[in-house]
């Protein structure tokens, strides 16, 4: 029957399908690939080794007990060749029961052609896989006899179960084309771990894509069959699962109904399962010990089955003998093959791949000298920080940080502001803005001046006479104004510091990513880079921090050459403060979009006219409105105003003036008008409007040498600055009852008198182009008693600006030139020097660096021999299509 097998086309379908999964089995395939398999599996003593030498055609060892003790593959080849056998070892395994990364099967044996031989040969096989330590060329040499004088000579470690593979392979006339594992007997009378042990192996060899062969005796209940138990466990259903039956002729002959039960079984009646139950029957010891062949024990099994009640009056002739159920399990062990070869094939390439990936994301093994290897990893480390540095368009994570730091801290100098309110300590608050209108744009200057730390006038009063000492009348002690200074500036060094170290921690972070991204691979390499470049950093931070330091004690010590700066601000803060104790603070002015949408607001048609039409208007208005001579053109003269006595009363009462009036600017104004006031000799005191005009007039004489086109510029202004209060006062009032405050203001309600104001001002003259405004109108009240007090407001604000400005830029300048760009230019030569790369002994220094991670050479070293198996796998599938 074999033979006639063997002449189909089938036949040889079925040899070209086995030996591509012996041979893909041979490469390690079944470590990444579910391949089809046959495994024989049974308890001890089920008769489970007859079977295999039943199939087979060979003799197995046997011992009292477990005879097997590793897993023994057997690959059956039909051939016309003369029989013959090799025997090959396949180590999966180390001692430990780990699996290798490469399997590596070897032969043992090369050529058997007597049977007979083949019994011992399978036990030095299994004694070698058992007993590792031992040369192989002493296995073979030893004698039955001696083999296990061999484990007790020397200290060679010994297993009492193997999970590596003796292999079989046999070939001859009489063999169908067919391949199985046997594994141990399943044993229940021995030492706990070594049950549990076998289970496992069994229980990991039927798993996925196996064909269970499951030897039951029949002199044992079904039921108390643990290798049956355990099949059911893997294959639920009993798609997978055929059961062999063994050892019906130790049936005794009254045990009639236990024949029945078995009967049932064979047929289905009993723990059906998909491929059914095979029943044989080998020869007993007797038939053994007088050299049975393999023909004659056929004979007598088919006998047998014919001549034994129940078995002859079966209906399934057909599920007995040998040779029947070999012919069934070549059938389903080529079907599964066919059908799963796609699957085999589809899930090689997917995992090559998944390998290849991953092999991808692991650096190569070091193939240069240590030294160079070491040199250009260094290289490539440094150039990349130093791109980091500089900011280069790719690379701009770390000057990003840096940034952030810096704005940090441009915002934490900025809140140190003096916060001064030019109000007396029992007088309302009126909230501003603590900025200029230049700062208007920065959301970090338009912050609220009303604050628990803000300082009002009689604050500074008391602070400038506690500072009084050897000072001359009228003048401001020196100290007063720079502990003032002083005062904003005790937080910087904290503020220097936190930025310092925001900048410092960054860097370090980028420098600790980019050491675990070059480095990550040599633990020891990688640890030593950290500690270096942290080494360095301090180096730099500690020089740094002396220039910071000096740089703080500078700011200490009030001192600037940009007097041009310092005096504009001083101006402005001035202007600010009177125009804000006097109530000129804008609608709006803490809210930016409220200042623009009053100024975008239309104004009557005055707004869009240039100063030359504003001009003719203003003559259009201001013509014919009044006949008080005050408010008729004058003559200039000499400084003293019309009708007004020299006297030398008048001279020191102009003279006192002036001194309070500070600076000469202010004077002029306050003097004249003082001047004025007590000079007079008219029975009626004069109007608002007449001291103004006189006061402006007394002005133009002290600076008639002003130019023309300053006198143009300060026109231009003031006349755009009074049509605005034109447009914005809309009320009428008497003229004798306004107020110098309510004219200041622009709350006046007597038109009139505000247009007598204009024309005197347009009419005289006066070169006041530096002044704003708002300085021009303060200039027209008599000088305020808190006058020192504002100014000392004024010089201490101004500065700040000046210092602020000079804090927020040179401190982050020192910062990236002395430690961040330091650090990218000196890093390379430092670690270069720290490894000792120039000296004669670099390459053993560098390669006691470039010592691996255990965990990472064994990943790579696991991904590469995967790749190798899989790269087998894909030949042998490719030759195998090619072939077919």
């Amino acid at each position: 029957m074999a033979s006639n097998l063997s002449n189909t086309v089938y036949a040889a379908r079925r040899k070209e399908l086995l030996a591509l999964i012996n041979q893909l089995r041979s490469v390690g395939a079944q470590n990444d690939l579910d391949l089809p398999r046959i495994t024989v599996i049974g308890n001890q003593s089920a008769g489970k080794s007859s079977v295999v030498e039943a199939i087979s055609g060979i003799t197995v060892p046997r011992d009292a007990g477990t005879c097997t003790r590793c897993p023994m593959e057997c690959r059956l080849l039909s051939s016309t060749n003369d029989w013959n056998c090799r025997i090959s070892i396949r180590n999966e395994f180390d001692c430990d029961g780990n699996r290798l990364r490469e399997v590596a099967e070897k032969t043992f044996i090369e050529k058997i052609t007597d049977k007979s031989e083949v019994e011992l040969a399978l036990r030095k096989a299994q004694f070698a896989v058992l007993n590792p330590e031992i040369s192989w060329t002493d296995i073979l040499a030893a004698p039955a006899r001696k083999l296990k004088k061999l484990k007790t000579m020397g200290n060679a470690k010994s297993v009492p179960f193997s999970q590596n593979i003796v292999c079989i392979d046999l070939e001859g006339p009489e063999l169908t084309d067919l391949s199985f594992i046997d594994l141990p007997g399943l044993i229940q009378n021995a030492e706990p771990e070594v049950v549990q042990l076998v289970e496992d192996m069994v229980v990991s060899h039927i798993r996925g894509n196996c064909i269970i062969l499951v030897a039951v005796p029949m002199t044992d209940d079904i039921e108390n069959q643990k290798a049956l138990r355990l099949a059911s466990q893997e294959d639920k259903d009993g798609r997978r699962t055929i059961g062999v039956l063994t050892k019906p002729d130790m049936l005794t002959t009254g045990s009639t109904k236990v024949a029945r039960l078995w009967l049932d079984v064979l047929e289905d009646r009993r723990h059906p399962l998909r491929h059914g139950y095979y029943c044989t029957r080998q020869p007993d010891d007797d038939e053994r010990s007088a050299g049975i062949a393999q023909k004659q024990a056929r004979e007598a099994e088919e006998k047998f089955f014919k001549t034994t009640v129940p078995w002859c009056q079966s209906t399934s002739p057909t599920r007995f003998g040998t040779q029947n159920l070999v012919c069934t399990l070549s059938r389903l062990l080529v079907q599964v093959i066919n059908d799963n070869l796609p699957k085999i094939r589809e899930d090689a390439a997917r995992q090559l791949s998944d390998c290849c990936k991953e092999l991808a994301q692991i650096p190569p093994p070091i193939s240069d000298e240590p030294a160079t290897y070491m040199l250009s990893l260094v290289t490539s480390f440094c150039s990349e920080f130093q791109a980091l540095v500089r900011g280069r368009a790719d690379s701009t994570e770390l000057i990003r940080l840096h940034r952030q730091s810096y704005g940090t801290f441009k915002t934490t100098i900025r809140k140190t502001a003096p916060r001064f309110v030019p109000f007396e300590a029992n007088q309302t608050v009126t909230d501003f803005d603590n900025c200029l209108d230049d700062e208007e744009n920065d959301p970090i200057a338009k912050v609220s001046a009303i604050a628990i730390s803000s300082i009002n006038l009689t604050e500074v009063r008391n602070h400038v006479n506690r500072c009084l000492a050897r000072e001359l009348p009228n003048n401001i002690p020196y100290e007063a104004k720079a502990s003032l200074i002083l005062r904003f500036q005790m937080s910087w060094p904290e503020a220097v510091d936190d930025c310092f170290r925001g900048v410092e921690t960054d860097t370090l972070q980028i420098l600790i990513k980019m050491i675990d991204q070059y480095f990550g691979r040599f633990t020891l390499l990688q640890s030593h880079m950290k500690n270096f470049v942290k080494t360095l950093m301090d180096e730099h931070k500690e020089r740094c921090n002396v220039v910071l330091k000096a740089t703080i004690e500078a700011e200490q010590m009030p001192f600037t050459q940009n007097g041009h700066y310092l005096e504009s601000c001083q101006q402005g803060w001035l202007s600010k403060y009177k125009a804000v104790r006097f109530g000129k603070v804008e609608e709006g002015e803490l809210d930016p979009q409220a200042k623009r949408r009053k100024l975008a607001a239309p104004t009557n048609g005055i707004a869009g006219l240039d100063s030359q039409a504003k001009r003719h208007k203003l003559a259009a208005s201001t013509n014919g409105l009044s006949d008080n001579p005050t408010t008729k053109a004058r003559p200039k003269t000499s400084g003293k105003a019309a009708g007004t006595p020299s006297s030398p009363q008048a001279n020191n009462a102009a003279k006192k003036t002036e001194t309070r009036a500070k600076p000469a600017k202010t004077s002029s104004f306050s003097s004249c008008k003082a001047a004025s006031s007590k000079a007079t000799t008219v029975s009626k005191p004069p109007t608002r409007s007449q001291q103004a005009a006189q006061a402006a007039n007394d002005s133009d004489s002290e600076t008639n040498n002003s130019s023309d086109l300053e006198i143009d510029d300060l026109l231009d202004s003031e006349i755009d600055n009074l049509f605005d209060s034109k447009i914005d006062n809309t009320s009428d009032s008497e003229t004798n009852t306004t107020t110098e405050l309510e004219i200041i203001n622009g709350n006046t309600t007597n038109e009139q008198a505000l247009q007598e104001a204009i024309s005197l001002l347009v009419k005289a003259g006066l070169p006041v182009s530096s002044l704003s405004p708002m300085d021009l109108l303060g200039k027209l009240v008599p000088p305020d008693e808190f006058e020192t007090e504002l100014r000392v407001m004024a010089d201490v604000r101004g500065y700040f600006q000046v210092a602020y400005k000079r804090m927020i830029d040179n401190i982050p300048r020192f910062i990236d030139l002395l430690f961040v760009r330091e650090l990218g230019k000196t890093l390379q030569p430092f670690i270069i020097s720290k490894f000792g790369m120039g000296t004669s002994s670099a390459n053993e220094r560098c390669a006691s660096y470039l010592g691996e991670d255990p965990m990472l050479v064994s990943q790579r070293d696991e991904l590469l021999a995967r790749r190798k198996r899989l790269e087998n796998v894909e030949k042998e599938l490719d030759e195998y299509s090619l072939d077919i």
